[in-house]
């Protein structure tokens, strides 16, 4: 007996001493989904490092959305899950339709605070959404949004993407993704399998099987993972009573040749484009569809994943936002799925009118910057100068014609053009460049472009009191813009709500006559200061401009009177 047991402690001490090393490892460097701000330890944001759990040589971007720690009673607390598109690819993060429903949001509820944590990441599948749902759900949030299912087959852990059989078998991803919250794992991962650098775009890395057959196994098998993956989501959402909205999925079928070289795709597209220009948008539609389905690069997802949805919405008594039940034409896409600014808005409004909110909202700026629209321009450049929609060339290739594209835009004597060039070849951040951007616009006299570039370092800089004051500042002498102006003014707020700030919000919402949502703003300035001569002035205004007269005199001797006070 004794023999016994020595020989089983033998074989138990390296675990035994594994296990020790492991605990000790994630003592001292804990992987922990969400980080403090540096500086603002009151607030939160969403490790950047987390995706690279997900995949071997790549690193995907993460929005930066700071969120309070502790959450209050009065915060309305959005997380969203998805992949590229959530994450706003090509644009970056405040592009996006989750900060595009914010601003729909705090539009419409001008004193309501809004906190949105976007967890897309570019290239995930419903593996890795399945595997940040116990994160999600320690956010506490007051609802969900999910925007997913393109990547399915050539994202992380994709039904394609692999190399063990057709659509490799769940339990062994799940494993795999279980195993990788290991410290020695991934420390051996790196020595076993480094990452390999490369310089072709994640879709073309992503690619492991490229010819997936309608209907065929891996087909099939995408189909069977994203039900199951989705199933266990948003089952353990409801189990937590999380309100969850799920959105049906769109993609560019009039503009996006198949991607792959099914003979059934491509006859199908021509006999839409056919149709389309003998005005049969019916049958042009029909034809365009067909071939979306049998295009067997399938960066695109298929109609099974749009049903699913439905299913799993009605199952789990999630709500089902219909994206899919609207017209979405090729100028409402960058490429074959990702939306352009005026897709996302469209996005973030169908979301909008899921929520319980007032119907009216002030009119919002969905348009980029100038720096922004060249950053993505370029991207979209770099990704169809590759695999699949250029085929046959190198990875230096691809290289050399992109790098003549930077050039292009480095010489082209544009501010806007030239900065978005250094940004994307890694020359200069993006904070520094929008700021000198701006910088520039004002020395000229453009303050429209300025407080646009502003809009856009606020996201980046939420706690720079200097530019939160610059940007309202330029808001409230700017009459070239209001929607841009109100919603400046209201992003500044929505982080700093103080009485300056309001009254700025108040003066601004008058000015696009929208009196009703300007009404509640001035109510609480004067529960802050009743003798403040801003808001007695602005609420004067409203009052003459809703046919009051006899309070709005009232109001205007006030104003008088605060002014006179020394």
């Amino acid at each position: 007996m004794r023999a016994f047991l020595f020989r089983l402690g033998a074989i138990c001490l390296p675990f035994l001493v594994l296990v020790i090393i492991e605990v000790t490892w994630q003592l001292a460097a804990p992987d922990r989904p969400f980080i403090a701000v540096p500086g603002r330890p009151e607030y939160m944001t969403f490790n950047p490092e987390r995706g690279a759990r997900y995949f071997r040589d790549f690193l995907p971007q993460v929005a930066f959305n700071p969120f309070l720690k502790d959450k209050p009673d009065d915060v309305l607390r959005l997380v969203t899950l998805g992949g590229s598109s959530t994450a706003g690819y090509p644009y970056h993060f405040y592009h996006a339709f989750p900060e595009r429903l914010a601003a729909e949001i705090r539009a419409r509820m001008p004193l309501r605070r809004v906190e949105v944590i976007n967890l897309g990441m570019t290239a995930v599948s419903s593996h890795v959404l399945r595997d940040l749902a116990p994160a999600v759900a320690s956010l506490s949030p007051d609802a969900v949004l999910i925007y997913a299912g393109h990547n399915e087959y050539y994202g992380a852990f994709g039904a394609g993407s692999g190399a063990a059989g057709p659509g490799q078998r769940l339990w062994v991803k799940r494993t795999t993704i279980w195993l990788k919250r290991s410290k020695i794992f991934a420390a051996l991962q790196q020595i076993v399998a480094p990452p390999v650098q490369s310089d072709r775009t994640m879709m073309a890395q992503s690619v492991g099987n490229a010819a997936i057959t309608f209907e065929g196994d891996v087909y099939l098998a995408g189909i069977r993972q994203f039900r199951v993956n989705m199933d266990a989501l948003l089952r353990s959402l409801l189990d937590h009573g999380i309100s969850t909205y799920i959105a049906t999925l769109v993609s560019n079928l009039e503009g996006q040749p198949p991607l792959g070289q099914d003979s059934v795709a491509s006859t199908a597209f021509r006999e839409g484009q056919a149709r389309l220009s003998a005005f049969d948008s019916v049958g042009a539609w029909s034809a365009f569809h067909r071939a979306r389905e049998h295009d067997d690069v399938r960066f695109r997802a298929p109609a099974a994943i749009n049903a699913t949805i439905r299913e799993l919405a009605e199952a789990h008594r999630a709500k089902l936002v219909d994206l899919a039940a609207l017209s979405w034409p090729d100028t409402l896409f960058t490429d074959h799925l990702h939306p352009t600014a005026a897709g996302h808005a469209r996005i973030a409004r169908t979301f909008a009118m899921a929520f319980d909110m007032p119907a009216a909202v002030p009119s919002l700026q969905s348009k980029p910057d100038a720096l922004e629209h060249a950053f993505a321009q370029l991207q979209i450049d770099r990704l169809k100068g590759g695999f699949p929609f250029t085929k046959g060339l190198t990875a230096d290739e691809e290289l050399r014609t992109f790098s003549r594209h930077l050039e292009t835009y480095l010489r082209s004597g544009n501010m806007a053009d030239s900065m978005a060039a250094h940004v994307v070849a890694g020359k200069t951040p993006l904070p520094e460049a929008l700021l000198r951007t701006a910088r520039d616009a004002q020395d000229s006299g453009d303050t429209l472009s300025a407080l646009i570039h502003l809009r856009a370092l606020l996201y980046w800089q939420p706690f720079n009191a200097t530019v939160r004051q610059e940007a309202v500042t330029l808001a409230a002498i700017s009459h070239h813009d209001l929607a841009l102006s109100g919603e400046v003014v209201q992003l500044v707020c929505a982080r700093a709500p103080d009485t300056d700030c309001l009254n700025a919000l108040a003066a601004v919402r008058l000015r696009q006559g929208e009196t009703e949502v300007a009404r509640p703003i001035l109510k609480e300035v004067e529960a802050r200061d009743p003798d403040s001569p801003v808001m007695l002035f602005n609420t004067a205004r409203l009052l003459v401009m809703t046919g009051d007269t006899t309070r709005a005199r009232a109001y205007f001797e006030r104003y008088q009177r605060a002014r006179a006070v020394p």
